[in-house]
């Protein structure tokens, strides 16, 4: 009794996952065309019906509500295939742009890629490392994390 005890005193220690969200803020402060970038991510039939071409001064919300409402939900959205960093952008958009820990990103592409027939390392620390490496996505460490 006192060892499971103390296993999960121990499991309670340490820092809060990190939470991560793409910072369209800091993409316009680097002249990055994200708006241009999440419309892209729309499935092909929403891209298809566009009456005007995005932009970078376009708003990204729009973009992001149309991937949350319909998109996401598309066969085609999130490929088994797809590359991790591009898997993770698109996750994030699919949430809404709400911040996600490593762990529900990854329990989310986990669940999404049950039945690959190529399994890829999912773990916490490897989308951790990747999401610390946003990059050209414009994803961050949110603050006290």
């Amino acid at each position: 009794m006192m060892a499971e005890q103390q296993t999960e005193d121990q499991a309670g220690e340490g820092p809060p996952p990190a939470s991560y969200r793409i910072d369209i803020d800091e993409a316009a402060a680097m002249a990055r065309a994200l708006p241009m970038l999440i419309a892209g991510k729309r499935c092909y039939a929403c891209q298809s019906t566009d009456d005007e071409t995005p932009t970078q001064a376009s708003d990204a919300g729009p973009y992001i509500d149309r991937i949350v409402d319909h998109c996401a939900e598309t066969a085609d959205y999130l490929l088994e295939d797809t590359p991790l960093k591009e898997a993770l952008f698109r996750a994030l958009l699919a949430r809404k742009n709400k911040p996600a820990t490593s762990e529900e990103l990854s329990r989310m592409l986990k669940e999404r890629w049950a039945m690959t027939t190529n399994p890829r390392n999912l773990s916490t620390a490897v989308i951790q490392k990747v999401l610390d490496q946003g990059g050209s996505y414009c994803i961050v460490r949110l603050p006290g994390d």
